[in-house]
């Protein structure tokens, strides 16, 4: 995006960038949408795109049946345009959505992932795009899309709301996007609207500074508390991690949780050990999917393994450690690239690929090698077959 980053309070918050709020959901969820807008204030300040996850040829005359409850001007998205506060916009399902310069642009859907997941790959553009001005929301629907875009909205520092299951017509979509533990709020819809706005409201209030002297200051004294607490609890040591990262995820949870200032946030998280593990996602958040960084992976598939391989023979041993592996899709994608490439290589060498986390949670997903229809969206159907096995709703690797 071609803006110029500046550090607000330790928020990299980008000039010119306004907070736009993606709304995922699949057909079960045009009750909740039309409650929701009918919550939304005539002037929040926001930017509103929905996304249906739909069958392509479906005509769902969505923006029709949010005009008669909304109190905003609402845009059937049809070619590239640019993003404006006060405003709804609705994506058809059979158009890929991407963000770019603060325009929505759409185009035909060419990719597998934009048929599969199209609610999880708008949520990465937008997350790309916005940075923390990026919210998500997720309401009634079935499967689980949106659980893997949600992620890249928080990696980048933006905000999760999901309409709470019990509520929902159809509650696979809120139970998927729950199990992933980066969910900020569970919420009723007619809750949502507001909790959206405090979020906005609040953003870059809370300012915690990043160097003064040791000893002599309250806020500094109040961080040593909350690093206490993350110790006792979780038994990791964050004193010595990267200071800006670390005060930028701590204002995060002030504003997420509406809290004035660091000191009601420390006297918070004592009286609920449940927000510290919060709080440990959110500085161990383990984002990534099958491929991330397709240039990277071009350049590694038709360059770096081949250039490694041909130099190796039969009694050699290539060794490769993916560090920080989070569930695990990087260490795999390198897999399967490494099987190709030994595909017809007779007395081809070994190789051994090792994959770490300090995120535990993380990698027992990594080991269980279990991905949702969602997750396994940018593995081509080639490779799908290849190296998985289909169970149940998801594919296991091989």
């Amino acid at each position: 995006m071609n803006t110029t980053e500046s550090s607000v309070n330790n928020q990299p918050i980008a000039e010119n960038k306004i907070f736009i709020v993606g709304i995922g959901a699949s057909a079960g969820g045009i009750q909740a949408l039309k409650i929701f807008f009918e919550h939304v204030p005539q002037n929040s300040g926001m930017a509103y795109v929905v996304i249906l996850h739909l069958s392509p040829d479906h005509d769902s005359k969505l923006a029709e049946i949010i005009r008669v409850v909304a109190k905003l001007p609402v845009i059937q998205v049809s070619e590239k345009i640019k993003v404006a506060v006060n405003t709804i916009y609705v994506v058809p399902p059979n158009q890929h959505l991407s963000m770019s310069d603060g325009f929505i642009i759409v185009s035909p859907n060419l990719q597998i992932e934009d048929r599969r997941a199209p609610v999880d790959i708008f949520f990465r553009t937008l997350a790309k795009s916005q940075g923390s001005h990026a919210i998500c929301v997720i309401l009634s629907g079935t499967g689980a899309n949106g659980s893997m875009g949600l992620r890249r909205v928080k990696e980048m520092g933006g905000a999760v709301f999901v309409q709470n299951p019990r509520e929902a017509e159809f509650n696979e979509m809120p139970r998927n996007a729950i199990s992933t533990d980066f969910v900020d709020a569970i919420l009723l819809i007619a809750d949502i609207p507001n909790a959206i706005i405090n979020y906005k409201n609040n953003l870059g209030i809370s300012y915690i500074k990043e160097e003064v002297e040791q000893g002599r200051d309250n806020q500094q004294n109040l961080l040593k508390e909350i690093f206490s607490q993350l110790r006792i609890v979780t038994g990791h040591d964050f004193s010595n991690y990267k200071r800006a990262t670390l005060l930028r995820r701590i204002e995060r949870r002030i504003t997420v949780k509406n809290l004035p200032d660091i000191e009601s946030y420390a006297v918070f998280l004592k009286e609920n050990p449940e927000e510290t593990s919060a709080l440990l996602k959110d500085l161990l958040i383990s984002v990534t999917n099958f491929f991330r960084d397709a240039k990277v992976f071009e350049v590694m598939e038709t360059e770096i393994l081949p250039s490694i391989i041909k130099k190796k023979t039969a009694e050699d041993e290539v060794r490769i450690w993916v560090a920080g592996c989070a569930t695990g899709e990087e260490a795999y994608s390198i897999a399967m690239l490494c099987s190709e490439q030994t595909l017809n290589i007779i007395g081809a060498q070994k190789i051994q690929i090792f994959a770490t986390d300090i995120d535990t949670g993380a990698i027992e997903i990594a080991r269980e090698g279990f991905y949702s229809l969602n997750e396994a969206a940018d593995v081509s159907p080639e490779r799908l077959h290849r190296f998985f096995n289909k169970e149940g709703e998801g594919y296991r690797i091989r």
